[in-house]
């Protein structure tokens, strides 16, 4: 919309319109509200398919039915990763063809965007690679954590289509409890709950992909999201390996 709308003239009078910002803050409501079947759809499939087609039990019967299941686990969640990672990659080139760079702005207008930006970006004095990369990293975690809810699921269903929109519905859920409760955090303006607020941008689940705007809140997303993989790692195989028959 705003190549349609702005000229470039216009475009370099806002220092909104630097691909570099553009990049960092592309991670709106439409990749937020469809990353969960997005994540899934790069291999879980795949997964209900082998079980749909009766082939697991030959897989496992080449190796072990724990090797099998945390092969897979795994798999989702780098896929994930990458199916996300890899659009968002392609959606930054066209950013950085596009959109001016920094140095087409005024002297002022690029004092102003490092002043804004050096909070959030303290590594901007050697450049932008860095912070893109960041970025990159953010989005493909972002991406694999997205992708848990889906794997751990085929645990006990194996219809794709439920598998890939349950966690849709559930990460929805979530976000607008987070909402509702940064809501009554800041209802009082004068005593906003600082630790509830805290405890919100925790547990978002969009949390990582913003995750170089969080400041002091980046170890606790990381944190939160490293146990939630690891939760559900323990969940599927708890399920996984106390099925008797290798093919259901």
């Amino acid at each position: 919309m705003a190549l349609r709308t702005f000229d470039r003239d216009f475009m370099l009078t806002n220092i909104v319109f630097c691909y570099f910002n553009v990049i960092q803050i592309a991670t709106g409501s439409w990749l937020t509200m469809f990353i969960p079947i997005i994540s899934a759809f790069a291999y879980i499939p795949l997964v209900c398919d082998e079980y749909e087609a009766k082939s697991v039990r030959f897989e496992i019967a080449r190796s072990s039915k724990k090797n099998y299941y945390l092969s897979r686990f795994f798999s989702a969640c780098f896929c994930g990763g990458c199916a996300v990672t890899v659009g968002y990659v392609i959606f930054s080139v066209l950013a950085w063809i596009l959109f001016p760079s920094i140095d087409d702005y005024s002297i002022e207008l690029q004092t102003e965007f490092y002043e804004m930006m050096q909070y959030n970006f303290p590594e901007l004095k050697d450049g932008f690679a860095l912070p893109i990369l960041q970025k990159f990293g953010s989005i493909f975690l972002y991406g694999t954590v997205s992708a848990v809810p889906a794997i751990v699921l085929t645990a006990a269903i194996r219809n794709k289509y439920l598998v890939m929109c349950i966690p849709f519905f559930l990460k929805y859920a979530i976000g607008q409890t987070c909402l509702k409760l940064q809501s009554q955090a800041v209802e009082d303006y004068e005593n906003i709950d600082i630790q509830l607020m805290r405890l919100t941008k925790t547990i978002h689940p969009d949390s990582l992909a913003i995750l170089s705007q969080l400041g002091d809140s980046k170890s606790s997303v990381l944190i939160y999201n490293c146990f939630l993989i690891v939760a559900g790692l323990i969940i599927y195989l708890i399920v996984q390996l106390r099925r008797t028959d290798c093919g259901e």
